[in-house]
């Protein structure tokens, strides 16, 4: 196919409607171009999915679906879907209002904390649009910053709903098959915002979406996540494993009503946590009150990072079979480098067992380390009774 009708490429016209322009964001499942819908004459964002899971039937089934559910979702902090479709050679397509301006990640990198009262209005602006999406039976289920628009003017949506969960429902029962590799590395969500409930058991409901705005308010009061690794599968575990602290526990000057409000949100136990985005907002509109703070939007990015530049930990594959447990103090070592080119890639079982092996290892490791520690501090602890000793008997004796 020529370079000017090859699907994803400038000039390309999908469907007979859309212009495809230049790349604007890059994602593990798809890749974000400006676009021009030629019918109505007007700007628009073109999500083309990756080729390997275009190829999926089952895959192609759930993402029809779930970008007909967006597609009724109507809410000024949401990002609308205007159109979904399959280019003649497969390639499938999502058309969406397009957002000038950047991202929450942005914004975050551009000013690292947020004030405390910009903070809190950019989640309660975050948990309205959630709201609506769960008063009609759609959990977002991949809340970041990546996920969060700021327009030009400041105005803050809420990006993807529905495609996560087409992705995730298929990887997470086994019925997504995308040829072996690309369905292996898909990216289901940003590891340092993850439920421990998605982490261990693939399950998502709407509070999986209030840990994820409790983790991000958490980040935008402090300037980094409450949990880090050296792999997602480190950051992964820590979440299943460890409390997330109180903000105040790493930032200065922040109310202690926001402590109370990331803590109640990012209990790890669902049954815990507070039960849906509408009652965490309504929280956070009493902590306002409470604390006397203003509403402050947020302002726009004034660069916006380049399409190519990947965000923090992201990569995070569906866990399945066994979760391993790791050490609260000690996430487990990161996985050894694959090469470049591998002829027969294993299986998912055998990267499990993997997994698992590259666990017990590391706990065997620790256990020698802790055992020399204590043998060593027995040494100590006689050559020191004996010194005592000689010292108490020269002592005595000197007259």
């Amino acid at each position: 196919m020529p370079r000017d009708t090859a699907p994803g490429t400038v000039r390309t016209v999908l469907d007979g409607r859309y212009r495809v322009g230049e790349v604007i964001a890059r994602g593990g499942m798809s890749t974000v171009h400006r676009g021009t819908d030629l019918r109505l004459d007007r700007p628009v964002a073109v999500k083309i999915m990756e080729p390997s899971l275009a190829s999926d039937p089952v895959f192609v089934r759930r993402f029809e679906r779930e970008a007909r559910a967006a597609a009724r979702l109507s809410h000024p902090g949401i990002v609308a879907v205007h159109d979904q479709g399959r280019h003649s050679d497969g390639t499938i397509f999502l058309v969406l209002e397009l957002v000038e301006g950047g991202t929450l990640r942005d914004v975050i990198r551009e000013q690292v904390r947020l004030a405390p009262a910009t903070a809190l209005t950019v989640v309660e602006q975050v948990l309205a649009a959630l709201s609506v999406a769960h008063r009609m039976g759609m959990v977002h289920r991949d809340v970041k910053p990546e996920n969060v628009l700021v327009s030009t003017t400041g105005v803050l949506k809420v990006a993807d709903f529905g495609l996560v969960a087409a992705a995730w429902d298929g990887a997470a029962d086994g019925s997504l098959d995308t040829g072996g590799s690309t369905s292996d590395d898909l990216i289901l969500g940003t590891a340092a915002y993850l439920a421990p409930e998605q982490v261990q058991h693939g399950r998502t409901d709407e509070r999986s979406d209030v840990y994820a705005a409790g983790v991000m308010l958490f980040e935008l009061l402090t300037g980094v996540p409450p949990h880090d690794g050296d792999t997602a599968l480190s950051v992964a575990y820590r979440h299943v494993n460890v409390d997330v602290p109180a903000p105040s526990t790493r930032a200065p000057g922040i109310p202690r009503a926001l402590d109370r409000l990331v803590v109640d949100a990012t209990r790890r136990d669902p049954d815990d946590r507070v039960e849906s985005a509408a009652a965490f907002l309504e929280q956070a509109r009493r902590a306002r009150r409470a604390e006397g703070l203003p509403f402050a939007p947020v302002g726009p990015p004034q660069r916006r990072r380049t399409a190519a530049a990947p965000p923090p930990h992201t990569g995070t594959r569906v866990f399945t079979g066994p979760t391993p447990r790791a050490p609260v103090d000690d996430p487990p070592p990161a996985p050894e480098p694959e090469p470049e080119e591998e002829p027969d890639p294993p299986s998912r079982s055998d990267r499990n067992t993997d997994v698992v092996d590259r666990v017990e290892r590391h706990a065997r490791r620790r256990d020698r380390i802790r055992s020399r520690r204590v043998f060593v501090a027995w040494v100590l602890a006689v050559i020191a009774v004996s010194v005592g000793s000689g010292i108490v008997g020269w002592g005595l004796g000197t007259p």
